[in-house]
């Protein structure tokens, strides 16, 4: 079998998917590495996500205090998995209004971020501000999830002495606050 190119010089030589779970896949990829060494490289395909950064007309933004089961309690932004065949901005309404009960009138897109080099996963951010407030509308995984405002100052210090870290609520916390400076 020829050779698939890839990005960045790779070439995929073979695949074989040693996990398929639906929403969640996981090949291993036999390869030609840019040196054109042959090696294995691990993929990892979920779906897209998306997460907001709600920021009220006090200043102060919407995190959610959640139990996880691999992380145990963590403090993020709203956000998570689109729904096949849902746009990104879609996706950060539902989870906005999902987690935290907010709607909002105003949005802006962050940016997009990739989780990790064998993820294809990319992660949606947006700002979004002129908010309603509403009910949470959780699901059994968020059971326990309490939503709490925060200055974005003490954010950000979340985010540099650990409290906060989570890749995406990093980044989004991050590319907010540099937004407004």
């Amino acid at each position: 079998m020829p050779a698939s190119p890839a990005p960045s010089g790779w070439s995929r030589v073979d695949r074989t998917t040693v996990l398929d779970g639906g929403r969640l896949r996981v090949h291993q990829d036999s390869v030609v590495q840019p040196d054109g060494a042959p090696g294995t490289f691990r993929v990892v395909e979920v779906p897209d996500g998306a997460a907001t950064i709600a920021e009220d007309d006090h200043g102060r933004i919407a995190l959610v205090r959640q139990p996880t089961y691999v992380h145990g309690t963590v403090l993020t932004i709203p956000g998570g998995a689109m729904e096949p065949g849902e746009a990104p901005e879609a996706a950060a309404r539902r989870e906005l209004a999902e987690e935290a009960g907010v709607t909002a009138t105003t949005w802006r897109k962050l940016g997009d971020i990739a989780l990790m080099n064998n993820n294809v996963c990319r992660l949606h951010l947006y700002a979004a501000t002129e908010l309603s407030l509403g009910e949470q509308q959780l699901t059994g995984t968020e059971t326990g999830m309490t939503l709490e405002w925060w200055c974005l100052n003490d954010a950000v210090a979340a985010v540099m002495d650990g409290r906060i870290f989570l890749s995406g609520a990093i980044a989004a916390i991050l590319m907010h606050a540099r937004g407004r400076t």
